[in-house]
This record gives structure tokens, sequence and C-alpha cells, in this order.
């Protein structure tokens, strides 16, 4: 750990603390030996503050930061756990909808992700991702417009695999696909997979199911999903950058469920997709720094010390924050002029690609062919108009 600052140490020692309900080192926390304005703003960037907070809160109380801080911490919970009530009950009322006029849904990330954590109401909660695959797509969409009622609500937009709404306030999207893989090829084997692991599993009733206040919510299976929860991270680490919420994630996925995933399709799957050496070297993070026990890895490394790689990721994500939404010195860069976002865009996406060759060169070369042979045709296609 000696390419972190005092700070950074301190917050993954708390982070772990929240996330297992084990104690921090209190020695590692004395008076006058913590910047926790410093360590706080991390926990911010990585959206983790209330995990964070539940480690704290784990120390004796004269090592507490001031009552100040420890109030504004006391509000960060109640909203989060209000999030997360609103979320539940607006969940809870789509999918009793759908099945209502006969739509199967699959939750994807968020409040089933967070059904793993040691504290769910402590994982800060974004939108809602409900997978229907192509047969229900469109019914889901009428479905989730009638809940509305005519109130006021986001205007519909449709993207690649997706469409975006909301209700209640709560972001929703509505995907026909669970996600997609840069190459032709290997995309195809992952569709056919998702069909496979979702698609198929209504039938046969092999989903996992989440009771959500008495609504059961059917989740992706445990193999499937572990990989599809690491391959969500990868994509915002070539798009918009990633933090520790997404692999605290699969980490706590992995802990969880990780005597159902079978080794031997995830392997094939791992190779066939090319994320072999992405899954060893998150898998070396989430041992050394984030504390899941190296038995809960499934396809662990050899070798599960720290590598150079584990290192230079281990920065990306310090620098990037949750979604890339923060720089290296913590500023919020969700909403800056406009000439201002072409150049961060341009100089964190050029230093984001130099660190993706860095890792995962053979993922780096086909995410970049994909680009480029997509940004030819755009050019094609709008020249001929």
């Amino acid at each position: 750990m000696h390419c972190m600052n005092k700070s950074q140490i301190q917050f993954l020692e708390l982070l772990r603390a929240g996330l297992w309900g084990v104690a921090a080192d209190a020695e590692n926390f004395k008076p006058d030996s913590v910047d926790w304005r410093a360590v706080l703003r991390i926990a911010k960037e990585q959206t983790m503050v209330v995990v964070v907070a539940d480690g704290i809160e784990m120390l004796p109380r004269e090592l507490w930061p001031s009552k100040e801080m420890m109030m504004r911490l006391a509000m960060m919970r109640l909203k989060t756990e209000q999030a997360h009530r609103l979320l539940n009950s607006t969940l809870a009322q789509i999918v009793n909808a759908l099945e209502a006029e006969g739509v199967h849904s699959v939750l994807l990330k968020g409040q089933g992700i967070a059904q793993n954590y040691l504290r769910p109401e402590s994982r800060t909660c974004g939108d809602i991702d409900l997978y229907t695959g192509h047969s229900g797509y469109q019914k889901a969409f009428e479905v989730i417009e009638a809940l509305h009622e005519g109130k006021p609500h986001r205007e519909a937009a449709e993207c690649a695999h997706h469409l975006h709404t909301s209700l209640n306030g709560v972001e929703v999207e509505i995907h026909r696909q669970a996600s997609f893989i840069h190459g032709r090829r290997m995309d195809a084997n992952f569709q056919k997979w998702t069909k496979d692991s979702l698609d198929d599993r209504f039938e046969t009733g092999s989903l996992e199911v989440w009771d959500n206040a008495g609504t059961p919510v059917a989740l992706a299976p445990a193999t499937f999903n572990a990989f599809f929860i690491l391959h969500h991270a990868v994509r915002h680490m070539t798009t918009e950058g990633v933090g520790f919420r997404q692999i605290c994630d699969w980490v706590m996925l992995l802990h969880k469920y990780h005597a159902k995933i079978d080794s031997e399709l995830l392997a094939r799957k791992l190779k066939e997709l090319r994320m072999e050496r992405i899954w060893a070297e998150f898998g070396r993070m989430a041992v050394n720094y984030l504390g899941l026990p190296a038995d809960e890895l499934p396809l662990a490394p050899t070798d599960i010390a720290l590598t150079r790689r584990t290192r230079v990721l281990l920065d990306h994500i310090f620098v990037s924050g949750n979604f890339g939404r923060f720089d290296a010195n913590g500023r919020d860069r969700s909403n800056p002029p406009y000439l201002v976002c072409k150049w961060r865009s341009f100089t964190f996406q050029s230093m984001r690609l130099m660190n993706l060759f860095r890792l995962f060169p053979g993922y780096a070369s086909v995410y970049m062919w994909h680009w480029f042979t997509g940004a030819v045709w755009r050019f094609i296609t709008q020249t001929d108009k």
C-alpha cells in the first residue's frame, strides 16, 4: 500500500470496516493523525460515505470526527435510507404492474446488489434497471407510462439497448439487452449467454429471488452476475471512469454467492470474452485492498499478491471516482462550462485510455477498434446526408 497517501489508506481501512463489520485498528486513527476532511472527501468521490460512516462508528467515540461532521454524516445516512425506501417501493410498484400484464423482469445491479451488503441501506443507491428482453420491452414501457396517471415525469428517451424514463422521481431503465460487449463475435456470445441466463430461466424458475417487502423480485443467476457486475465496472472504466462502489458491489456479490458460482462456465466465458486478466487484477484488488477472503474469489490467480497492474488500477480508481465524476483534486466534474467540459473530456479520456492499455492491452485494443470503426461509420453516414 506504499503507493497511497495516509488519507487513502485510512479511507480503505474504514471502508473495509463498514463492509465487513470488523472495526478498523484504532491505532491508525489517533487524534491529530487523521485529516477527516480529506478522508470524507474521498468517501464522497467514491459514493461510499455511509459505508465509511459505518466504519467510523465502530471506532472508540473519542476518535470520531467533530460533532459537526458526525451530524453531516447522520443527515447523509438519513437521506440514503429514505432513497432506499423510495426505490424499493417504486420497484415493487413496477414489478407488480408488469407481472399483472404478464411481463417478466429481472432486476440488474442496484437494489438487488445492495442486499449483499452487511447493511443494504448504507449503499448509495441510484436508479432502477429492469431487464425484460426483447419480448416484454415495449409492453413494459406502456405499463410504466400508465403508472404515471397523468402526473409530470421525465419524458422517455431510448438509446442502444435500453429506454430511460422515471416514476415517483426515480430514474428507471428498461433493458431489452442487459449490456453489450465491444466486438461483434464477443457481443453475439454475450447476448446468447444473456438469453440462456435470463430469458430462458423465466420458464424454469431458476433465477435468484429477492423478497422486497412481499414482492418477489427476480435477480440474475450467480455465475452470470459475477461476470456482469465486473464487466459493467470495466465498461465504465473505458467511458466515464470507475469507483470503489462498483468494485464493492462485485466483492459483496462474490462474498454472498461464491458457493453458487459455476467456475467451469465462468472460466470459459472469461476466456471467450477476453476478461481473464481483468478478473485476476480486480480479484487481487478485492482480496488485498477490500478484504474479500481469498477462498471466496472464484478462479483466484495462483499468486494473489499485488502486481504493478493492480497498483495502476488503484491509482485510476482514486483519480476517477464514481463514474469519473470527480477529478484528481476532488472537484465535481458534472456541470462545467462547455469548453472546459470538452477539454476535460479530451484529457481525461486520453489518460483513461493510456491506463487501460497499460492495464489490459488486449481489451483496450478491441475497445479502440470498435470505437474507431464506429466513428468512421458515423462520419460516412453523416456525410451522405
